[in-house]
């Protein structure tokens, strides 16, 4: 028989006990609540959680992905993918899946994968490239690579009259004549330099493909409305519109990712 005092004891040293376990696991979720209202990195990388897909949302966009292209390919030409692209394809598509226009190109590579008239131009370093790429990059090659002959692009800068002076940073350092929608100029201008890195596109400064169209660049409204604020800003100073002819193309690794990726 336990003596009553000793039961008295036992049942003291519980309550005690039970006293601070539960303030041990009340803690966390009450450090939790504090986190999400005083905006910590935990409360801000949460909704992270939900754009990690699991093997089975993969498995299902991909054989629905690959499935329009594969059925196109003829049964004598298709083959299993090789590892070293379909293995870190698939992975980087476990946090780039919910990103349509990062997708499709994987999808279109690891199905191209799959078609042996395709080995010689499908590569594993095009899923790195991919990695690197953001929306921006990915149109901006899209849109680059509709064109794969020589482009004219300029270096444009605000300039003094008359002097070899210029303000800095006020227009792109490359720029096309055109955007894409949702960015700006100077964004395309860095998506270019980016891209170039990539080893997709050459942008050679100082080089021309043929005489006409430079003026027209030179000319556009987004450059005009630039050297009007700029005028407002320096009503002192004699301004326009200087700039270098350049050249930009997409390389043979380029097109070889084109025909890949897109």
């Amino acid at each position: 028989m336990i003596d009553p005092e000793a039961s008295k004891e036992i049942l003291n040293e519980a309550k005690a006990l039970t006293t601070e376990v539960y303030k041990d696991i009340a803690k966390p979720a009450l450090q939790e609540v504090g986190s999400v209202t005083g905006r910590t990195v935990k409360a801000l990388l949460f909704p992270i959680r939900g754009l990690l897909w699991g093997w089975e949302q993969i498995e299902m966009i991909v054989e629905e992905g690959v499935k329009k292209k594969f059925e196109k390919i003829p049964e004598e030409r298709r083959k299993s993918p090789e590892p070293e692209i379909a293995v870190p394809l698939l992975q980087a598509l476990t946090y780039t899946a919910q990103n349509e226009t990062l997708r499709e190109m994987y999808i279109n590579l690891l199905a191209n994968s799959m078609d042996r008239d395709k080995e010689k131009v499908v590569h594993p370093s095009f899923v790195e490239i991919i990695k690197q790429m953001n929306t921006l990059d990915a149109k901006v090659f899209e849109k680059l690579s509709q064109n794969l002959y020589y482009q004219q692009i300029i270096n444009p800068t605000i300039g003094i009259k008359n002097e070899a002076k210029f303000i800095g940073s006020a227009l792109p350092d490359w720029y096309l004549g055109w955007t894409i929608e949702g960015y700006s100029e100077f964004d395309v201008s860095a998506s270019l330099v980016r891209i170039s890195k990539f080893g997709l596109i050459e942008l050679m400064l100082d080089r021309t493909a043929g005489k006409e169209g430079y003026v027209e660049l030179k000319n556009t409204q987004y450059l005009i409305d630039r050297l009007n604020i700029f005028k407002i800003t320096n009503p002192n100073l004699e301004l326009e519109i200087k700039g270098t002819d350049s050249v930009v193309y997409v390389n043979e690794y380029g097109k070889q990712f084109k025909s890949a990726c897109q």
